[in-house]
């Protein structure tokens, strides 16, 4: 029998403040319901499982009669569920007696409000780690910077085959800019503009669904120097890279998530595999220091297949991976690099991607036993997962009650996502 606090309401229940946790928990998401979201099933009990998913394998035709056999290359991303972050409220057995929506807005929504916020950071910094570019680097976001990061994607065949699969996640300042732009381009078309900017939402557009954010991070340029050259008496493949010509003794050369080009090396079509005309963006993997030399090793992403790597499978037998050619040429020993941005300049962000570009597993956690309330709720449309345990403490008759969310986020397919960096702001 429910409780009641003596004026004939009912007292909060646990059950309760669970649904409302979330229903807020749902309503403080933008980049997470734009990701992949099918595995909560395959996880176990919460943190420090993993979830192993098989990507599609490549194959290359062989021209003529003469049979080409394409071997099996195991192509395997592991997501593991190793984040967790909870929030724990006390309040006495009076607030109890509060409506739900008073209760609601004191306790329940800054608390999943701020669950929320980490997920998402969590999906941003993922995103990070793209390598394509789009756009000019220091311009404003613009229909037209739109339509070309359109024609990009699909240059280098990022499925266009369904509404809804493709989304740009946009800074807020940029989302002003675009949607001063939508209302150019749609002037005289009633309510298609006027409706996209008061609910927020700036699409669809050309296929593309439009959402911003407050919280898409900023990205700031390492302190490079000099004239960068690759160096190496042969050309360069994979992922790390001889370097020299840089300013000498430099600490932050280079920072995570940099962007850079080597002369010559061109971005294909993974299909066709010509080029596309552009040359190919690599994203910087680890902060990079240059020697009193000058010298410096890049680690980059994707790591450099002109087609003529090899692998080894587990016979020992040697595979070519010709199928997984991703740029039209190695790197040539003194290939001039270029550096996106300005030295430690800061740059708005952008992405542009596919909703399978990341994924994201948010699964139950396995609640205590000992704990005197010990409920969890999932979300039957969206996966997501959240717990509640509560305990009390007689000597100042108040409730202490922890909410958790445990996940896993990983750039599973970073050949489907762009971004860019827009307006410098320092």
């Amino acid at each position: 029998m429910p409780q009641t606090n003596g004026i004939g309401g009912k007292l909060l229940t646990s059950d309760l403040i669970l649904k409302e946790a979330m229903w807020q928990f749902k309503n403080n998401l933008v980049a997470c319901k734009r990701v992949y979201r099918d595995l909560e099933s395959k996880v176990v009990n919460g943190v420090g499982n993993s979830v192993n998913v098989k990507k599609p394998y490549r194959v290359k035709s062989t021209e003529g009669r003469t049979l080409g056999v394409q071997p099996l290359v195991d192509n395997t991303v592991t997501i593991t569920i190793n984040r967790q972050r909870n929030v724990g409220l006390k309040w006495t057995v009076q607030d109890l007696t509060l409506s739900i929506e008073d209760f609601s807005q004191r306790y329940i929504q800054p608390a999943v409000g701020e669950i929320a916020t980490q997920i998402e950071l969590s999906v941003f910094e993922e995103a990070r780690n793209a390598y394509f570019m789009t756009g000019t680097v220091g311009s404003d976001l613009s229909y037209s910077t739109f339509a070309l990061t359109r024609a990009q994607m699909n240059g280098v065949a990022i499925p266009d085959e369904g509404t809804g699969l493709r989304s740009a996640l946009i800074n807020d300042i940029d989302a002003a800019n675009i949607s001063t732009s939508l209302m150019t381009v749609f002037a005289g078309q009633g309510s298609i503009a006027k409706d996209s900017i008061q609910k927020g939402y700036m699409g669809p557009l050309s296929g593309m669904e439009f959402y911003s954010s407050p919280i898409v991070p900023t990205h700031t340029v390492g302190n490079y120097g000099g004239i960068p050259l690759a160096n190496n008496a042969t050309a360069q493949t994979g992922a790390s890279i001889v370097t020299d010509g840089w300013t000498a003794s430099v600490t932050g050369l280079l920072k995570k998530y940099d962007i850079i080009t080597f002369a010559g090396v061109y971005e294909i079509n993974p299909i066709t595999r010509t080029s596309t005309g552009r040359l190919q963006t690599f994203v910087v993997t680890a902060d990079v220091n240059s020697d009193s030399g000058g010298n410096a090793t890049v680690l980059v992403s994707p790591s450099i297949n002109d087609g003529s790597l090899t692998t080894t499978d587990v016979e020992g037998t040697s595979v070519s991976l010709a199928a997984y050619q991703n740029v039209s040429a190695a790197v040539a020993n003194n290939a001039a690099i270029t550096v996106m941005g300005t030295a430690n300049g800061v740059y708005r962000q952008n992405f542009y991607m596919h909703k399978n570009a990341i994924a994201l597993c948010v699964p139950q956690l396995e609640l205590p036993r000992s704990a005197v309330v010990a409920e969890r709720i999932t979300d039957a449309e969206s996966g997501l997962s959240l717990s509640l345990t509560e305990g009390y403490t007689v000597g100042d008759h108040t409730e202490t009650t922890r909410l958790d969310a445990v996940w896993g986020v990983k750039l599973m397919n970073p050949e489907l996502i762009f971004k860019q960096f827009t307006a410098k702001l320092s």
